[in-house]
């Protein structure tokens, strides 16, 4: 039976949402995986309970920017600085590898190179949650490994960033007029002048005197006006709303208010759109109709596995450190998660891969998920190498 109401939709899916995140927390891995099984659960692919709709998809769309502007919030400029000199090398390994193997595989597949170049893009992602609360169990979180894990992930994400923004301005200058080539390439220029005066100096400016301003009462609404202006003009200037989102959330969370801010959006996203973006992933298509061939899926998710584990564990070689550290840092930085998510299915709306992918993604996301626990584990008991002061 199909319930077709919407607000008893949305209601009965925050219910289950809610219930999801309490159960994979307690066995200890990404809600991500549990949001998106519920979708495949609910929707074409076996109960047919759900239809992905209008409304889903919006809530969805909100959503996405809300994951990458508390994104943006979290990213710690200053540490970041700080410890890049040991992160950077392992980050852009684990970047470099993915995306050369994964962008060759499928342009020898289909030879569309917009495809392959945004499935390059997809699998250069790295998602640490679940390789985090395993380091806290181990008690290894602060240790050069975790400090590495995390700091390297989060250049990974601002790399994603800017390579989703060039290669979003070149697929969608694909189609302009010759001579109008140069002109999205001016509006992002603008934008990226406007971005950064503005959240150099207007954004300080104005939170960091709200008190003066008697708006500290309104600083939630102040701070999405902020999301959805950058959005907006990311968008306007032909780019994904997520790059505005970002570097919104960059720069509010470089004034006072960083920690305030970031509980509000947390609370306030994962309350109601974040959960449904990933759940709507799942209910969109039905897996068993889809033409995706059983051994592209497994080569799919192996090369995304072993690719960030040898091309992490290169940069982390070239810094200076064994082999057991390489190991265990790129085992860290297996997972995939939110953002290949939210990239594979941004590029998918726009027509620059196909159900196939996505849905290759979506597996991909779950089983690399589930990996890293075991060989990081593995990774701390069982392999002894040189010993570094931490």
């Amino acid at each position: 039976m199909q319930v077709d109401n919407n607000l008893l939709v949305i209601g009965l899916l925050l219910l289950a949402a809610a219930l999801i995140r309490g159960f994979f927390a307690r066995i200890k891995l990404p809600p991500v995986i549990g949001l998106l099984l519920l979708g495949i659960a609910l929707g074409p692919t076996f109960l047919q309970a759900v239809k992905y709709s209008e409304l889903i998809h919006w809530l969805g769309e909100v959503g996405v920017l809300f994951l990458l502007f508390e994104a943006g919030l979290e990213t710690d400029v200053k540490r970041l600085k700080a410890d890049s000199a040991q992160a950077l090398m392992p980050a852009v390994g684990g970047m470099l590898l993915p995306f050369i193997v994964g962008a060759t595989m499928i342009m020898l597949l289909t030879g569309n190179l917009i495809e392959a170049l945004t499935v390059g893009v997809i699998l250069t992602a790295t998602s640490v949650s679940v390789s985090v609360v395993t380091l806290i169990d181990l008690g290894k979180v602060k240790s050069i490994e975790g400090r590495c894990i995390v700091n390297a992930a989060i250049i990974d994400d601002i790399l994603g960033i800017l390579l989703i923004t060039v290669l979003f301005a070149v697929a969608g200058s694909g189609g302009s007029e010759e001579g109008n080539n140069l002109l999205p390439f001016l509006k992002i220029i603008v934008f990226f002048i406007f971005t950064f005066v503005c959240g150099k100096y207007l954004i300080p400016l104005l939170f960091n005197n709200l008190k003066k301003l008697n708006l500290e009462d309104s600083l939630l609404k102040l701070t999405l006006f902020l999301l959805f202006l950058y959005a907006w003009l990311a968008e306007y200037s032909e780019l994904a709303g997520i790059t505005g989102a970002y570097f919104a959330g960059l720069f509010l969370g470089q004034t006072q208010h960083r920690q305030k801010i970031i509980g509000s959006i947390s609370l306030l996203g994962k309350a109601l759109f974040v959960d449904i973006f990933f759940i709507g992933i799942g209910l969109r298509f039905d897996l068993f109709d889809l033409e995706i061939h059983y051994l592209f899926l497994i080569a799919f998710v192996v090369q995304s596995i072993f690719t960030k584990l040898i091309g992490v564990g290169i940069g982390v070689r070239l810094t200076g450190l064994d082999n057991v550290r390489a190991f265990r840092i790129g085992s860290g930085m297996i997972p995939r998660g939110e953002v290949a998510l939210i990239v594979a299915n941004m590029a998918f709306r726009r027509e620059l891969i196909s159900a196939d992918i996505l849905s290759a993604t979506v597996i991909m996301v779950i089983a690399t998920a589930l990996i890293p626990p075991l060989l990081l584990k593995y990774g701390f008991t069982h392999l002894k190498g040189k010993t570094l002061i931490e």
